[in-house]
């Protein structure tokens, strides 16, 4: 069925994520703050209400494998938004692991140098963390700003990331 959602569950060094993918590939990836049934509740309102759902723990496990050990595995992504959106997402897909950059330079990026707030929307939009990397966007002054899941997570994903580049 085209429209249906596979999800599921895998442990991380930083939390329990819930992975989705469509047909075309990973289109959510969150990490659980809550209940897990709360959680595929709201897959379910974001993606519509009769999207037809089924549980699939090894393709989060192989998600999961790609972020945090090092597997050599393509993940296709199926990146839903505006045409700004998915130009701002594209433009955080090639930020290196272990690098970090300001909003505004991520708005330079893409071609929008007045449109920081513009682009730090599509930011705090990105449904897909850890693979479409939101978390690598700082503030200019070097402060690491708000992230969905608390400021203190995305310290500790910048800091590990930058060790495990650093160990390469």
């Amino acid at each position: 069925m085209a429209n249906e959602i596979v999800y599921g569950f895998a442990e991380t060094p930083f939390g329990t994520i819930i992975v989705a993918r469509t047909i075309d590939g990973i289109c959510d990836l969150q990490f659980l703050g809550w209940n897990r049934m709360e959680v595929i509740h709201e897959l379910a309102r974001h993606w519509g209400t009769y999207t037809p759902t089924t549980q699939n723990d090894r393709m989060a496990d192989t998600v999961k494998r790609v972020i945090f050990d090092g597997y050599d595995h393509h993940l296709a992504l199926d990146l839903r938004g505006t045409d700004f959106q998915k130009k701002v997402w594209r433009a955080l897909l090639k930020t290196k692991k272990g690098e970090t950059i300001s909003y505004q330079q991520l708005a330079e990026r893409v071609g929008q140098p007045k449109a920081v707030r513009a682009v730090a929307s599509a930011v705090a939009e990105n449904r897909i963390a850890l693979l479409v990397p939101c978390h690598r966007i700082i503030h200019k002054d070097g402060t690491t700003g708000e992230y969905h899941w608390g400021r203190e997570l995305k310290k500790q994903l910048i800091a590990w990331e930058k060790t495990t580049t650093e160990n390469v």
